[in-house]
């Protein structure tokens, strides 16, 4: 009976065949627009092609916490930094153990195939606001990947908020050096000698033996066997290189390059994340901040007291002033009036993920400063 009822429907005449036909058509296109914009979303705002910049965003119609804060998806754009320190960074163990890869990939086009071409960044907020504009830069050693951790937590905490200011995020300073799990870029190699033991030989030890007899003294020679290594000269191979963070004053270097970057986005603050060795006396973090007195270089650039200051008071980390030296991104930005805080937490005596969660800490607390309109990092 329906079969029939469907085929004079279909056979109806004039306005009951057209009529039909229409609603049909208009449920159809109805259908088409409503799955377009997801189709065609990813293929236009999130392509991975070979362009140094494009724009990433997803859902941005918000939602609603408990709290009745509207959070909305944040939209990005990324480009590369440098190419000429590409590498697979998921060759390292401590990378790869303590980031999930396939949902960074996934959240941030393809971040971890990207890398291997150059440094990335990320770019993040509206632009507008008190006109604070951050690069947080971690890992320009590569044997640092706490710091690398922690800014990609950082990067999964900062995706969903819009905020008044500029952030641009390199995750991966170098990914080369990152991959091989290396302070140093530049590596070449360098030969010395070394003596080696080659043969064992036993041998007599002769020596001398005082005693008394009938009221005076006597000497007397005694030997017994012993043993011993015979040495040879042994030409080796080393390795050397140089540290990344004492060149950034030479043109073309990673650190030039990222203090150049800074310059021409007219970025007035530098976050260099680092981690390293002998710091469980720091069981919050460092800061190292030149000071804030006026530098050598320039009279009038801004200083990093009260910024250092705000992030200590947020996160009872210790506060450490100094010179520091040449050839250090942070003494490098000074050339161009930017402010510049490193960030330190222990590398060697302990869990990655515990010292990045650390880090990831003195992170927020140091964005807050400079862009009040973020979340709490308490």
């Amino acid at each position: 009976m329906n079969s029939k009822n469907e085929i004079k429907t279909d056979l109806d005449i004039d306005g009951k065949r057209y009529k039909g036909l229409i609603v049909f058509t208009g449920i159809l296109c109805a259908l088409v627009i409503c799955a377009a914009p997801a189709v065609f979303a990813v293929d236009e705002t999130c392509s991975t092609d070979t362009c140094s910049t494009a724009t990433c965003s997803t859902d941005t119609s918000g939602t609603v916490d408990t709290t009745g804060t509207v959070t909305t998806t944040q939209t990005y754009t990324w480009g590369f930094l440098d190419k000429n320190v590409g590498g697979d960074v998921t060759k390292n163990s401590d990378i790869y153990n303590n980031i999930n890869i396939a949902s960074a990939n996934q959240k941030f086009n393809n971040i971890f195939e990207l890398l291997k071409q150059g440094s990335v960044y990320f770019k993040f907020g509206d632009g507008t606001g008190n006109g604070n504009k951050l690069l947080i830069w971690a890992g320009i050693h590569g044997n640092e990947e706490e710091a690398n951790v922690a800014t990609m937590r950082y990067l999964e905490y900062i995706k969903n908020l819009n905020f008044a200011g500029t952030l641009y995020v390199v995750p991966f300073a170098i990914p080369k050096s990152t991959a091989i799990n290396s302070r140093l870029i530049n590596i070449r190699p360098y030969y010395y000698t070394d003596w080696v033991p080659y043969k064992k030989v036993k041998y007599r030890l002769r020596y001398k033996v005082r005693y008394k007899y009938k009221g005076r003294w006597r000497t007397r020679w005694r030997s017994k066997w012993r043993y011993k290594w015979l040495y040879k000269p042994v030409t080796k191979m080393g390795y050397t290189g140089d540290d990344p963070n004492r060149i950034a004053n030479v043109a073309g270097t990673p650190g030039w390059n990222a203090v150049e970057f800074a310059h021409k986005n007219e970025i007035n603050y530098i976050l260099d994340v680092h981690s390293g060795g002998v710091l469980t006396g720091y069981p919050n973090g460092l800061i190292f901040a030149t000071s804030s007195i006026l530098d050598k270089y320039d009279g009038n650039w801004p200083g990093e007291h009260d910024w250092a200051q705000y992030v200590s008071g947020r996160t009872g980390c210790a506060v450490e002033y100094g010179p520091g030296t040449s050839g250090m991104v942070r003494i490098q930005g000074h050339h161009y009036d930017i402010s510049t805080i490193t960030l330190e937490v222990e590398r060697d005596d302990g869990s990655t993920s515990y010292y990045a969660n650390i880090e990831l800490n003195m992170i927020k607390a140091a964005c807050q400063y400079l862009f009040p309109g973020l979340i709490d990092t308490k």
